[in-house]
Parts: C-alpha cells; sequence; structure tokens
C-alpha cells in the first residue's frame, strides 16, 4: 500500500471519527432535558470533539506503532498498557462523582482499548497490504524476467541443426536452401522484434509458426512424421507473442524417432473468436527425463495465460498411450 494511501485513510478515518463525535455531542441536547445537561455552542462542540479525537488518537497510535512487537511476542503487550494506564487511573482518582467514577474509569478503559484495537487492526492490515504488494511485485518480476528469456532464448541445438542443414542444401537444392535461410531470418526478426509487444497480430504468430516448422522438417527423416493443418481467419485479431511455439518445441524434444510416422500432430482452428490450438506427440517413456530443464518454459506459458486471459482460456494437458497431448483455446482480442 502506498504511503499516500495509508495517510489518506488515516486522515478519513480521524475526520469520520470528529463527525460522529460532534454529531453526538449537538444531538445529547435534544435527548436530554436542559436541566440535565447544558447545550454546546458550535464552537465548543468542534473544540470538543477536536480534543476528544486527539485523546483517543493517543491509544490507537500507541497501539499502532506496537502492534509488530506484539505479534511477534505477545510480552511486548505490557509496554502499550503502561502507557494508556495513566488515563485510567486518573479518571479514578480525578473523578467528579465519586458513587461513578469506578464506572467512568471502566468505560473509559473500554473506548481507550477499543481504540487501540483499531489502530492494531489499521497496523496489521497496513503490513498485510505491503507484504502482499511486494510479494506480488517480485512474482511479477520474475515472471517478466523468465518471460523476456523465454521470447529471446533461440535454441541452440535448433539453430545449429538449423544452419548444419541449410549448409547440406547448398549443394543439393540452392533454392530451397535459400528459401531456409529467409525462414530463419523471419524466426530471428520476430522473436528479437515483434515479440517484444504485449499482443500481435495472430497472423505473425501463426506464420512464425510455420516458419519453425519448415525448418525443422528438413532434419526429418520421413515428412510423414510431421501432420498439421492450420485452418485460420485471423484478419484483425491479435494474440499473446510467443503463446503456441513453447508447445511445439516441447512435442519435437520429445517425440520419438522422426523415421516413424505420426510423430507429431498440429491442428489450428478457430471458432468465433476463440483459437484452438491442439498438439499431439509420441513419446517415449524411458526417455522422458533426459531434459527436466525444457519443463520451465511450459510452465512460463502457463503463468502467462492465468496473467493475460484469466478466464479467457483453458488449458488441458493429457498423458495417454505413450502420447502426450495439449489443447489450448483462447478467447482472442481484436485491434
Amino acid at each position: 500500500m502506498k504511503k499516500s494511501v495509508i495517510i489518506l485513510s488515516h486522515i478519513g478515518f480521524w475526520l469520520m471519527i470528529w463527525f460522529l463525535i460532534f454529531t453526538i455531542t449537538n444531538l445529547i441536547p435534544m435527548l436530554l432535558p436542559s436541566k440535565d445537561f447544558n447545550p454546546l455552542t458550535n464552537w465548543e462542540a468542534y473544540t470538543s470533539a477536536a480534543l476528544t479525537v486527539g485523546i483517543l488518537s493517543v491509544p490507537f497510535y500507541i497501539f499502532f506503532f506496537y502492534t509488530k512487537l506484539i505479534i511477534k511476542n505477545v510480552k511486548f503487550l505490557i509496554y502499550p498498557l503502561l502507557l494508556i494506564a495513566p488515563f485510567f487511573i486518573g479518571h479514578v482518582i480525578w473523578g467528579e462523582n465519586n458513587s461513578y467514577k469506578y464506572m467512568d474509569a471502566l468505560m473509559t478503559l473500554v473506548v481507550i482499548l477499543l481504540f487501540g484495537f483499531l489502530g492494531g487492526l489499521f497496523q496489521f492490515f497496513t503490513d498485510w497490504f505491503k507484504k502482499n504488494r511486494l510479494k506480488t511485485e517480485l512474482e511479477r518480476k520474475n515472471f517478466e524476467s523468465n518471460f523476456a528469456l523465454l521470447r529471446s532464448q533461440i535454441n541452440p541445438h535448433f539453430l545449429f541443426n538449423t544452419l548444419h542443414n541449410i549448409d547440406t542444401l547448398i549443394y543439393d537444392n540452392q533454392d530451397k536452401a535459400s528459401k531456409s535461410l529467409v525462414k530463419l531470418s523471419d524466426i530471428m526478426r520476430y522473436m528479437l522484434k515483434d515479440a517484444k509487444s504485449d499482443f500481435v497480430e495472430l497472423q505473425k504468430e501463426l506464420n512464425h509458426l510455420e516458419n519453425y516448422l519448415a525448418l525443422e522438417q528438413l532434419r526429418l527423416k520421413t515428412e510423414k512424421f510431421l501432420n498439421y493443418r492450420i485452418n485460420v481467419n485471423a484478419d484483425g485479431l491479435k494474440i499473446a507473442p510467443m503463446m503456441l511455439i513453447p508447445f511445439v518445441e516441447n512435442a519435437f524434444k520429445h517425440s520419438v524417432d522422426s523415421g516413424t510416422e505420426n510423430g507429431i500432430m498440429i491442428d489450428i482452428s478457430l471458432e468465433n473468436k476463440t483459437l484452438i490450438f491442439v498438439c499431439e506427440n509420441r513419446f517415449d517413456h524411458s526417455d522422458t527425463d533426459k531434459d527436466k530443464v525444457h519443463g520451465i518454459g511450459l510452465e512460463t506459458v502457463k503463468k502467462r495465460l492465468d496473467l493475460i486471459y484469466k478466464t479467457k482460456h483453458q488449458l488441458t494437458i493429457n498423458t495417454d498411450n505413450s502420447v502426450f497431448k495439449v489443447k489450448l483455446e483462447i478467447e482472442l482480442n481484436e485491434n
């Protein structure tokens, strides 16, 4: 909680108490006969309410500043009690009417303890808001650093393999090698430039994904290993960048040998403004621990989905019969 908000909340609280006391002071003459009570002038009512607020603020701020110590160890409760004791003792000694002074002193003590409790409550909630805000800030910074790493990172194995494949193509198929270099350039440009925005055009995200798939296909032993379908009219829609690619990277990273058929299947469609992304890959159970660090990317994506799309997305991940399946539905925004 900001310091200005804390100060304003204190000022508002005491203004409310002053107004309440002032109102009660003006109502008393209407409720009691004049012989039992001498009405106060407006000025006397103002000053009387202000004086009462000043007296009540003493136990309030004593407990306000001692609450942290009391929470740590209840023995520190003795300090605020000792500081407010003179109010109680003074009321007993100097009470005007002996027959009622003990009752008046008890009522005074109750009011003092009440405002002391309110002071402690103010401090407790102030600390709670501060700690909660600090926790949220730390989580946000941690998330931002993870995402910055995720979107700026180019998998070195992917880059090495792609360059090696392009080098081979230069001798066998120069036209295909040239097109592959353009796709690699587009991937790097997207990751280093477009992905820095909070939202990008859906078509750019899909183009990035298709470029990635095209380069991955260069190293496949059979073209039938990868099957994908993108049936989307992305006009006017936007999506948070790098939202789909981690699932695809994960599929290639943990899939079976690329010489098999239907090792990876990807289907992307659009229903109204809801993007439906399905990615399946067959995997070998004995090889699932080969890269535990790779899961950090998926965890970051999950956090991003919860932060950006909240109730506007649904993510389900299932593992059944050596098939890892991801289904993601996102309600997209328009331009």
